[in-house]
């Protein structure tokens, strides 16, 4: 039973096929609607194919070309640093007292001068007034002795008086004016401790979050707020010291945060270190940013692009007409319609360009797209780089003419909405 079943498949399918062939010599298949439009196209196709498609011979690869031109490149080195602000203290009392008045909120900007803490100064007062009191009662006791001294010179001119007596009154005067000026000088000093009392800003700025209250006891030392001046900042990094010798303050520096998505902070470098680190053989630089808005904060962690050197007229090329061939660089020159190859060696890539140093000239022309298909020596069909290829028409011979046999075959439906609209 098993031999007979199988001997009956490959009847039927001998059957089939001789049935095939037979419909295809004789034609027959060109009547049947949906095999008959599909042979009409591969005929065409296939007579193409035998000409110039795979297999057959082909002629010159079509690429796309540019002009080298010149143009400024930048050498950019990369960094990271650290935001500071442009002066920073932390504000705290200079003697022990008690907290009378605090005259800021936490965030609020200040002038330099404002008061932000007044201390308890009723002692101080008392002692100011204490030195007055003295220095009025030492000018009272002087005016009193001079008058005594000026009638007693005036008696020891006549004979009344004595020489003793204007000697002691003499120096009476001056005992009285040592003690005027010691009485003036507490009362100097009295006034300058009061003055201790009241915490100003000494530059304007932000103040930060405080930490003391209202009628507390504050020994010298103890931490107020923090004052900030943030209209600029400084930004501090560090570069290899094989840069030396291009470093120079008022270079460029472009800065980003990952806080603020596609923003660039420009700032310029303002002081270098006097001393390279010896750990870690690195410059260390201070830039200086603008911040009127105050999005850069101290302590912000910030990606550092330094503008080491300028080239207005360098020699520019697209990245994609390089080839990489181990530690080479290669390019493909035209010239009269035939590729060259030529090693170059390059310098700076910016911005989807490549800086040339050596190999290549401005306005030679060079393969852009298309380099996997060209060879040295080979002849190419060039077009300017991103421009649309041109459209090439069909051969009268490659048309698609309709016989008179498929216009009385009924149709596919897609044959019959292209004819439609033909």
């Amino acid at each position: 039973m098993r031999v007979s079943g199988q001997l009956a498949v490959i009847v039927a399918l001998g059957a089939a096929g001789f049935g095939g062939w037979y419909a295809y010599q004789g034609g027959y298949l060109a009547n049947v609607p949906v095999v008959g439009t599909y042979l009409a196209k591969s005929a065409p196709q296939a007579a193409t194919a035998g000409r110039g498609g795979r297999g057959g011979p082909t002629g010159p690869a079509t690429v796309e070309v540019d002009t080298v031109k010149t143009g400024r490149v930048v050498e950019i080195r990369e960094s990271v640093g650290t935001v500071r602000a442009f002066e920073s203290i932390t504000v705290t009392a200079k003697i022990a007292g008690i907290i009378n008045e605090i005259r800021f909120d936490e965030g609020q900007l200040v002038k330099a001068g404002d008061v932000l803490v007044q201390l308890d100064a009723d002692e101080r007062r008392a002692a100011i007034e204490q030195a007055i009191a003295e220095a009025n009662r030492a000018m009272a006791l002087k005016n009193e002795v001079a008058i005594k001294l000026d009638r007693a010179m005036a008696l020891n001119k006549t004979g009344a008086g004595t020489g003793a007596q204007v000697d002691d009154l003499t120096a009476q005067v001056k005992s009285l004016d040592s003690s005027l000026a010691s009485a003036q000088a507490q009362r100097k000093a009295a006034e300058a401790r009061l003055e201790e009392l009241t915490i100003r800003a000494p530059f304007a700025g932000r103040v930060g979050t405080r930490s003391v209250s209202l009628g507390a006891y504050i020994s010298p030392g103890t931490r107020i707020t923090s004052l900030d001046d943030l209209s600029k900042v400084r930004l501090d990094f560090s570069v290899p010291e094989n840069l030396l010798g291009s470093l120079k303050a008022g270079q460029t520096v472009n800065a980003t945060s990952a806080a603020y998505q596609g923003r660039v902070f420009k700032g310029v470098v303002s002081t270098l270190d006097t001393r390279v680190d010896q750990t870690t053989r690195t410059m260390k630089l201070t830039a200086e940013f603008t911040n009127s808005d105050e999005a850069l904060k101290p302590g912000m962690f910030l990606s550092v692009g330094l503008e080491v050197t300028t080239k207005e007229d360098a020699v520019l090329i697209p990245e994609e007409a390089i080839v990489s061939e181990g530690l080479r660089q290669l390019v493909y020159p035209v010239k009269d319609n035939k590729v060259g190859r030529r090693v170059i060696r390059i310098g700076q890539r910016q911005a989807g360009k490549v800086e040339v140093l050596e190999g290549l000239k401005p306005g030679e022309s060079i393969v852009v797209l298309g380099v996997q298909r060209v060879r040295a020596g080979a002849e190419v069909i060039t077009r300017p780089v991103g421009s649309a290829p041109p459209v090439q028409p069909l051969p009268a011979a490659n048309r698609e003419q309709p016989s008179r046999s498929s216009l009385n075959v009924p149709q596919a439906i897609g044959s019959a909405v292209a004819a439609e609209r033909k």
